[in-house]
């Protein structure tokens, strides 16, 4: 084998992903090297970029401890999967970025929550087909809170879970009064913003400031 080649992956390679115990870890070489409970990005598309970047900080011999000093302290690019406030055991995730149904899919493949998940989607999904979305919103701890000029259409995907509202806020309200220990709320819209904010940085911000305020 080519002794310059790193391999990592969500179950396979030198650096994969382990959940044992309730608890998920980041492993090289079969030695569990951080608790993902440390890292404070969320979601496996971000622990497999975690390990990614341990592979390519090996590969040039960035110290380890170094390394994964910079996993546990780096918050993410705004409006992108990136915490926007925690408390009380509630997380609340701005994905405003994610302006298309595939970058939704990103967002909820291998996602994992200890509760209830609440889903934000809503806006102007441009004819897009959100039907890919529906393996996702499987199962009883999800629910979904739809907003904007195509609200109606992502509601339909599981109507006996969703919540319609005419704004992300007032869905946001709504869901503070339902939030316990445990639970996400997740902004991963799926759709553009230009319906009722001016770009999906205004929705991201907007986003935080409520759930600073709701939660």
């Amino acid at each position: 084998a080519d002794v310059r080649c790193r391999s990592f992956g969500v179950d396979l390679g030198d650096k994969h992903i382990k959940k044992k115990q309730g608890e998920t870890w980041l492993r090289v070489n079969g030695e569990r090297v951080l608790n993902t409970r440390e890292i404070k990005l969320v979601g496996q598309h971000n622990y497999t970029n975690g390990l990614a970047a341990l592979a390519l900080a090996d590969a040039v011999k960035i110290p380890r401890a170094s390394a994964l000093a910079a996993l546990t302290s780096f918050t993410g690019l705004p409006h992108r999967f990136q915490m926007a406030f925690e408390h009380n055991g509630v997380r609340w995730i701005n994905d405003s970025k994610a302006t298309n149904v595939g970058s939704t899919e990103a967002a909820l493949s291998g996602l994992t929550v200890d509760g209830t998940l609440h889903l934000l989607l809503g806006g102007d999904g441009k004819s897009a087909d959100f039907s890919p979305l529906v393996p996702y919103l499987q199962g009883e701890r999800i629910r979904l809170y739809c907003f904007g000029r195509d609200g109606e259409q992502l509601a339909a995907l599981r109507p006996e879970i969703a919540e319609l509202t005419d704004t992300m806020e007032q869905a946001m309200r709504i869901i503070a009064e339902h939030v316990k220990p445990g639970d996400m709320v997740l902004l991963s819209p799926a759709c553009a913003s230009l319906d009722q904010f001016r770009s999906f940085e205004q929705r991201g911000d907007e986003f935080a400031r409520l759930a600073k305020e709701l939660g």
